[in-house]
């Protein structure tokens, strides 16, 4: 997800290598010093996606735990700040973080403009990136060495919801799309219009929105001209929470409501039962997903937190928990001993059988496809959803835009 324009990345150093502002504590296993790993998660805890930040922290504390806090004879030292969602503070913690601190890995952010400013900053300081934003330009044209990339590629997410909707609602082809008019919002329509064509749907029209909007209504009112099949919102956040209640209103019981990368539980719980009800979503992780990986980790989080771990949650734990994996299997701690393992390193994770794209650096993995339970057919206050679908079909080599020498 995406909220502020690129920033030039001359800036951007700038403003990290500058800035003196005090940083927000999270967990830590140890003094930084002889014998320690510093690892970070740098995320947003304060502003729009301020949810976010704790629960990422609490998945990667979980990953850290289940090695009794040390690697290979380290002592992790886990530090959590606080990246506001702005990309020059997002710096600024994170140079911070290295100077002070020694930070050497780290992950958290839902921001794609904060993330890929971040990846700047990795990249002169040799420290590595687990990254989880929604721009394909992470491992598209401005790749790096030392960033990696947990979430599904955007075209991975859009093809296995489209594939759904084709498959299972063959006679809905047009689609209109509400796009946030931001990083995130565009790679969605790009891959919108990549799958749409693949899979002979049709695409009517499109309007953009910027972030923050709350008032639907009139793009809602010039979709509904072009007579679609299905609405298609390309949006995140509190953003599409508005579009959805906004859309309800119009009772308009023709037109099936699509989002691809719109709603994560959290937003979901926001809505009325009879909203979410038949909605179709596009999601990074849901907490059924079947694999002794997943169950385990589950029933971990449920005991410690008396709540279903979501995406951030889940997030933070899988993308800790392959690092130090390739940590043991590096047998180093070393940044540049770890990323060259991870380089097409096939592993078991949350979501089964999983490796890494030796040259993108794309975690290669599924991408699901969920339908919203009406409120009589929910088992208890997590059983939002059933798992309808799953896709894994790769961006197609010749889109990719990543030209880091192997």
């Amino acid at each position: 997800m995406d909220f502020q324009p690129d920033l030039s990345r001359r800036a951007l150093l700038k403003a990290g290598l500058a800035a003196a502002g005090s940083s927000l504590a999270g967990l830590s296993w140890a003094q930084d010093g002889a014998g320690t790993l510093t690892m970070g998660v740098i995320s947003q805890n304060t502003g729009t996606f301020a949810y976010t930040g704790p629960l990422v922290l609490k998945g990667a504390q979980m990953a850290v735990e289940e090695r009794g806090g040390t690697i290979l004879g380290h002592k992790i030292n886990l530090i959590s700040r606080d990246d506001e969602g702005k990309p020059a503070v997002g710096v600024r913690r994170l140079t911070e973080a290295v100077a002070s601190d020694k930070l050497r890995y780290f992950g958290g952010n839902f921001s794609s403009a904060v993330g890929l400013a971040e990846l700047e900053v990795a990249r002169q300081e040799k420290v590595l990136q687990y990254a989880a934003g929604g721009s394909e330009d992470f491992t598209g044209a401005r790749c790096s060495p030392y960033t990696f990339q947990w979430s599904c590629h955007a075209y991975t997410a859009l093809r296995a919801t489209l594939e759904y909707v084709k498959q299972h609602m063959p006679d809905k082809k047009k689609i209109y799309t509400i796009t946030a008019d931001y990083v995130f919002g565009q790679s969605l329509l790009h891959y919108t219009e990549v799958a749409a064509k693949e899979l002979d749907l049709e695409l009517v029209g499109n309007a953009n929105h910027p972030s923050g909007e709350r008032q639907f209504t009139q793009y809602f009112t010039r979709a509904f001209s072009t007579r679609p099949d299905i609405i298609l919102l390309l949006t995140s956040g509190a953003d599409a929470v508005s579009a959805v209640r906004q859309f309800h209103s119009f009772g308009v019981k023709q037109v099936q409501l699509v989002g691809p990368w719109t709603l994560e539980v959290e937003q979901m719980k926001e809505l009325s039962a009879s909203m979410r009800a038949g909605m179709i979503l596009g999601l990074n992780y849901y907490h059924t997903i079947d694999t002794p990986v997943n169950k385990a980790f589950v029933a971990r989080y449920m005991k410690a937190h008396r709540s279903a771990p979501s995406y951030a949650s889940a997030y933070g734990y899988d993308s800790f928990r392959t690092l130090l994996l390739a940590m043991e299997r590096a047998n180093s701690v070393e940044v540049e001993a770890v990323a060259k393992t991870l380089e097409g390193m096939s592993f078991d994770s949350i979501f089964g059988a999983t490796s890494i794209d030796a040259h993108t650096h794309q975690t290669v993995r599924p991408y699901y496809v969920i339908q919203c339970k009406a409120e009589q057919d929910m088992a208890d206050e997590f059983d939002l959803a059933t798992i309808v679908a799953t896709g894994e079909k790769p961006q197609p080599a010749e889109l990719n835009e990543c030209k880091r020498a192997a």
